[in-house]
């Protein structure tokens, strides 16, 4: 079921915006992804810095001590709007802007819910063809009112938005087998589309005045494994600390047990698990 969240917020520290330099790294990540495929990113660069910096501002719009797009739904919209829109890259503009979508809502502890990729994709190009608010009808003529374009595109989002609980954290399976790591687990022998989730125990058997330590392994249990780069799903990580015992209840709160934060692999993870889709965006 996705959480109703609230429509009205008056204060500008309630939403996380993303800055210039947080789309630019995802620009460069996407460049660096899809460098090798058939459908690169060429030419490559940024258009303009101003064009860049108007699409991020669009973020900030206001009066005075109040938001234009005070919610995350309509703040993460008016960043994909003006990211398509604005065109500060010379290519790669559509993939660059949905990337930074799915990223600004990560950074709101919230991510989408019951939306295909086929419905992600028609999403998006109609945003770029100014079509969204058209969408349904035949022929679909553009709208050329960026307001109700807007508006439009953060009911969609709001329509499919679930927002993450407290100590839940989008993570890719590279960035759970780092953190495991250092509770001494491991994740090996992948089979088949599972991998085995392993404790190493350090056993130490003392004879008079010597000592030897061996390594034992003791197999957890299987999980799920679609690869490096995948997401993992919020109900299996939610399994996995269950079976390690490294939940709140065990004494392993959510800020150390995700810390160190990297965004690199988040960012990583969300262009692997749409990655179908910028391929058709790159064609489009």
């Amino acid at each position: 079921m996705i959480e109703q969240l609230p429509t009205q917020y008056d204060d500008f520290s309630i939403v996380e915006t993303l800055g210039e330099d947080e789309i630019l790294r995802i620009y460069e990540r996407l460049v660096l992804d899809f460098a090798e495929s058939d459908d690169p990113i060429k030419p490559v660069g940024l258009r303009s810095t101003d064009l860049l910096a108007s699409a991020v501002s669009r973020q900030h719009t206001g009066s005075g001590a109040r938001m234009k797009y005070p919610e995350v739904a309509d703040n993460a919209a008016t960043l994909l709007f003006g990211i398509c829109h604005d065109h500060p890259f010379v290519n790669g503009n559509k993939r660059t802007a949905l990337v930074s979508m799915l990223a600004h809502l990560d950074k709101n502890r919230m991510t989408l819910v019951n939306v295909g990729k086929e419905e992600l994709f028609e999403m998006i190009v109609d945003v770029a063809n100014h079509t969204f608010v058209a969408r349904g009808s035949r022929p679909r003529r553009p709208h050329s009112d960026p307001d109700r374009e807007v508006a439009e595109i953060a009911r969609w989002v709001r329509d499919h938005l679930h927002r993450l609980q407290k100590g839940e954290r989008q993570i890719t399976y590279h960035q759970l087998r780092a953190i495991l790591g250092r509770y001494d687990f491991v994740l090996e022998n992948p089979h088949g589309n599972s991998i085995d989730l392993v404790k190493i125990e350090e056993i130490v058997a003392r004879r008079f005045f010597t000592s030897k330590t061996t390594s034992m392994r003791k197999r957890i249990t299987s999980i799920p494994y679609p690869g490096e780069k995948r997401l993992i799903s919020i109900d299996l990580l939610k399994h996995v600390r269950r079976v390690c015992q490294l939940t709140e209840a065990d004494g392993f709160d959510s800020p150390s047990f995700y810390a160190p934060d990297d965004d690199t692999n988040v960012i990583d993870g969300f262009i692997n698990e749409y990655r179908t889709v910028l391929r058709r965006l790159a064609k489009r």
